[in-house]
């Protein structure tokens, strides 16, 4: 059920006196009290010891019941504060528990990395600040963009593994398997070199907490089963900041939102059913002087699996953000030797350019032994498959 509370509009949230605008983040999650007039039955929701009118937006049209408690989650803050309720549902075993614990500690922490890596182009560039921040700290960070997979490089199959291996969402797990390796596992991997930056931050004394609000780089929580969008570049915020001690805050929250966004993917591909076959990456990648996200979703179609005879069926979409030239997106289809390929661009002349090497794609695919169904260039995003079920990230006893 979707609630949205109606005195909340545009920047409101900014002008509050508690700065819910920092406080309620998409991806927040909130205890509620549902209060009903008794004459009118108007809805409002107690949230934070203040009572907001509130209406239903979709969902359960009764909406929930006088003195009902309800645990909600922010999917907006604009144009109106949205909230989704989360069930209230006991979680089984202790996996479950931790699971739950981990994200109500991460979720509302969780920031697009696109902020930091910003940050990262600018001191790598020598800008105002590079000069000035502590040196452990530069070094930490020019250790961590230099780590950053270059966007030609991966091309290549090989470097491609190699890369998605250690883009930090299986440092756990490798370090467990690979208990020989571990230094090599913690000198490569971005989550590594997240977590040594974050250290070097906090030795000098940078406060997440003291850095200016308005420039969070909120994000949509990652789901596994949801539309596949970019995450749009960000400009990099040191260049509105004078001190060394705002730039070491501000950079400190960056990173401090990335690891806890890159935790909450973990999750989300945990939370994944055990028979589905789905996993979703975000990988920053370099280009020339500047970095941004790559997000790829893996998933194999778990109904053709099921079916008797039937062939193995994947499917890997990318989705990246190409600055002013906006958005791109691709979906590969392999059923058996079969293949098929849809791109899509915001941008009418990067579709353009991407119709003139589709039959040079098509041939690369039919050397490498495969069957070609098609190579399709379509202009603008795909829309969000309303029919697909939502993977739920968390179930909590209210």
């Amino acid at each position: 059920m979707r609630l949205d509370l109606v005195s909340f509009r545009g920047t409101a949230l900014a002008s509050a006196g508690t700065s819910l605008l920092s406080e309620w983040r998409v991806g927040t999650i909130l205890q509620a009290v549902a209060v009903r007039d008794a004459k009118t039955g108007n809805l409002w929701l107690e949230l934070g010891g203040q009572r907001h009118p509130a209406r239903v937006a979709s969902g359960d049209l009764d909406g929930p019941a006088d003195g009902e408690r309800l645990q909600v989650r922010v999917l907006r803050t604009h144009p109106v504060l949205a909230l989704e309720t989360l069930e209230a549902k006991a979680p089984s075993g202790d996996q479950a528990k931790l699971t739950a614990e981990a994200l109500l500690r991460f979720v509302p922490k969780q920031e697009s990395p696109t902020m930091m890596l910003a940050n990262l182009a600018w001191l790598a560039q020598g800008k105002n600040g590079a000069s000035t921040l502590p040196k452990s700290i530069v070094d930490a960070a020019m250790q961590l963009w230099r780590s950053l997979p270059d966007a030609q490089a991966l091309t290549d199959p090989k470097t491609l593994q190699a890369t998605l291996n250690r883009s930090g969402a299986f440092l756990e797990a490798n370090l467990a398997s690979q208990p020989s390796s571990r230094g090599a596992n913690l000198a490569q991997d971005l989550k590594a070199l997240m977590l040594s930056l974050s250290k070097a931050l906090a030795e000098h004394g940078a406060r997440p907490s003291a850095a200016r609000a308005e420039t969070a780089g909120n994000a949509g929580v990652p789901n596994a089963r949801g539309p596949l969008t970019s995450l749009p570049q960000a400009p990099a915020t040191f260049s509105l900041l004078d001190s060394a001690t705002q730039q070491m805050n501000e950079l400190s929250r960056q990173t401090e939102g990335a690891i806890a966004r890159l935790t909450t993917l973990q999750l989300a591909n945990s939370a994944v059913e055990p028979t589905t076959q789905n996993l979703l990456i975000e990988l920053p990648v370099r280009h020339d002087d500047r970095a941004s996200v790559l997000r790829l979703r893996i998933e194999e179609d778990a109904a053709r699996r099921n079916q008797k005879g039937a062939g193995s069926a994947w499917s890997v979409e990318a989705a990246l953000d190409l600055g002013v030239a906006g958005a791109l997106h691709a979906r590969v289809t392999l059923t058996e030797h079969r293949v098929s390929v849809q791109l899509r661009a915001e941008s009418p002349a990067i579709v353009e350019a991407l119709s003139s090497r589709a039959p040079e794609l098509e041939s690369m695919l039919r050397e490498a032994g495969l069957e070609v169904d098609r190579v399709v260039c379509l202009h603008g995003m795909p829309a969000g498959d309303l029919g697909a079920r939502a993977a739920r990230l968390l179930d909590v006893r209210a």
